[in-house]
């Protein structure tokens, strides 16, 4: 792996990547479905509960040509009747817009890609440069809204939430009662075409020692009707212990 600092990276041309691997979703409303995993390096958050922080801050990627990528999500994905699904994540994998760009023209338009995206990157710089894929519906957004607990504020995602078209998704991550009150002042506050928002309970990890209890998010949830889906993260429950890979 290289230093961060001593890496000019080409635009459109090359990734900063992390790691790539083939796993069952374990998120969003895509759950259960093999998918492709391309996880990018660096972010402009630094979330409390950061479950992946090997690919937020330490230098642990590999500079790696768009060509060379594309080639290894077909691989991966084992050809027109295998995988049909690519996530991006990160990290914040739309700081690499470009060549994510670049990477989707030169793929099968039988792939439905993913972002993982943290809300805080303007998304109407990425929309233009994929919006005939956008309007395909081959292209969604899986967007969090920053809540307290993350040490982190929302301040662009509440633009963003108002250019998520109906197949994308919003994600709340809740680290306690004052995240959910805060996602549920968000939600009547702030309009969105979205037709899927998850709540998903924070888990412990990075400088989180004690995460939500699902069962006690779900009970808010249904004392409050809330037309919300409780997501919780299925990949951790078929491989407990393990942290990369999955």
């Amino acid at each position: 792996m290289q230093a961060q600092g001593a890496v000019a990276l080409r635009k459109g041309e090359e990734f900063l990547l992390n790691e790539m691997y083939v796993s069952v979703q374990g998120e969003s409303s895509l759950v259960g479905l093999p998918t492709v995993f391309v996880r990018l390096y660096a972010c402009n958050l630094r979330c409390h509960w950061c479950d992946s922080m090997y690919a937020v801050e330490g230098g642990e990627f590999t500079k790696v040509h768009v060509d060379d990528v594309v080639r290894r999500i077909r691989e991966l994905a084992g050809g027109p009747e295998g995988i049909r699904n690519v996530c991006w994540t990160g990290g914040e994998p739309l700081l690499q817009g470009e060549s994510i760009a670049a990477a989707i023209r030169r793929l099968p338009e039988t792939l439905v890609h993913s972002f993982e995206t943290d809300g805080e990157v303007d998304l109407r710089a990425f929309d233009a440069l994929v919006s005939d894929e956008r309007d395909s519906g081959r292209l969604r957004y899986v967007m969090d809204v920053k809540c307290p607990g993350s040490g982190m504020k929302a301040e662009r995602a509440y633009a963003n939430l108002g250019l998520l078209r109906e197949q994308d998704e919003v994600k709340f991550v809740l680290q306690n009662r004052d995240d959910y009150e805060f996602a549920k002042r968000v939600l009547a506050s702030y309009g969105t075409k979205a037709q899927t928002v998850l709540f998903s309970p924070v888990v412990a990890a990075h400088k989180v020692s004690n995460g939500l209890e699902s069962s006690r998010l779900a009970e808010w949830i249904l004392e409050d009707r809330l037309p919300v889906r409780l997501q919780v993260q299925l990949h951790k429950l078929i491989w407990p212990g393990r942290d990369r890979g999955i």
